[in-house]
């Protein structure tokens, strides 16, 4: 994903700053052709890692929108895949 998608995006307009830079980061950081929904995974646990021991917390709602925001640039068919793992999730926390 190009980190400039992240400046320009309307959805992350309330976000920190700081927290922003961290997902500029993140984005920067993430090869376009791992985009698959194992890969990104392992790109959200480490960045989950890496932001805990910075201290920084993400809401619950924030980081639906940041999977939002990355799943923007997968095939239909990948998005849908991080779509079922991403509700598994959600029956898993409950």
């Amino acid at each position: 994903m190009d980190p400039q998608d992240l400046l320009n995006n309307p959805q992350l307009k309330n976000i920190s700053p700081d927290k922003l830079q961290f997902l500029m980061n993140l984005a920067q950081n993430t090869s376009p052709s791992a985009s698959t929904p194992k890969d990104m995974a392992s790109s959200l646990k480490n960045a989950s890692e890496r932001a805990n021991r910075e201290g920084m917390d993400f809401s619950s709602g924030e980081r639906d929108l940041i999977i939002e925001v990355l799943k923007q640039n997968l095939p239909p068919q990948e998005r849908q895949k991080v779509e079922l793992m991403m509700q598994m999730m959600k029956g898993m926390r409950k």
